[in-house]
């Protein structure tokens, strides 16, 4: 876990004149700072990679805007899936106007309301409110962390993601253009991880009939593939 949280701390200082906290000089994630030892489950940290990394390519693109929480939340970011109301994210400004919302870890009400399937990062428009539903969603992240780097995910959590993007009805081409810059390949549905991916990469066709995206060895210095 070292790496990721030593390329937390250098996002931090990248995203501290993008996106500096309101009123305030703390640069991101105190939950990851020195004074606290860097404490947290590594799928936690594995998470908040992914989520930091995807903003930091984003603000080539855009102007990235931080959006504080509330009480105990206020700068610090939830471990679990939790209600988006009161809780911080980032949004991304393009030409003045607001573009769309990057959450980490926001609840989603579905239509399926026995289905509690939340997503680790989610692309939300514009327009969402702080109760979002399946209808505020652009796309999905999920980040699965693998202890052995050349482990691959299963074939139960590809297909349980395929489920979950189905039953947001994310299943076809989004409507809304995301500018990455280095991260182009993450548009849409994708699933990564620091392991190895599922699928072969001679045979996607679950993946693309799905519309969700393997992306493995995803992790500080790696170079990533994009599959699906």
């Amino acid at each position: 876990m070292k790496e990721f949280i030593s390329y937390l701390t250098q996002y931090s200082s990248l995203l501290r004149e993008g996106a500096v906290w309101r009123n305030s000089r703390e640069i991101l994630a105190p939950v990851f700072s020195d004074r606290d030892g860097g404490n947290g489950s590594e799928n936690y940290i594995y998470e908040f990679y992914c989520y930091i990394s995807i903003i930091v390519d984003l603000m080539s693109k855009y102007e990235i805007r931080f959006v504080e929480g509330k009480g105990s939340f206020r700068y610090k970011f939830p471990q679990a899936a939790a209600e988006k109301r009161g809780k911080p994210r980032f949004e991304a400004i393009k030409k003045g106007k607001l573009a769309f919302q990057i959450c980490a870890g926001t609840k989603i009400s579905c239509e399926m309301d026995s289905e509690e399937n939340h997503p680790d990062i989610s692309f939300q428009r514009s327009s969402a409110s702080e109760s979002p539903t399946q209808k505020d969603l652009i796309f999905i992240i999920d980040a699965k962390y693998r202890e052995n780097p050349n482990s691959s995910l299963s074939k139960d959590e590809v297909y349980k993601f395929a489920t979950i993007v189905r039953l947001f009805g994310l299943n076809n081409s989004y409507d809304i253009q995301i500018e990455f810059d280095e991260y182009s390949g993450l548009k849409g549905n994708c699933l990564l991880t620091n392991g190895k991916a599922y699928s072969d990469a001679a045979n996607t066709k679950f993946l693309k009939m799905s519309f969700i995206k393997e992306v493995e060895s995803f992790y500080p210095g790696g170079k990533f593939l994009v599959l699906g």
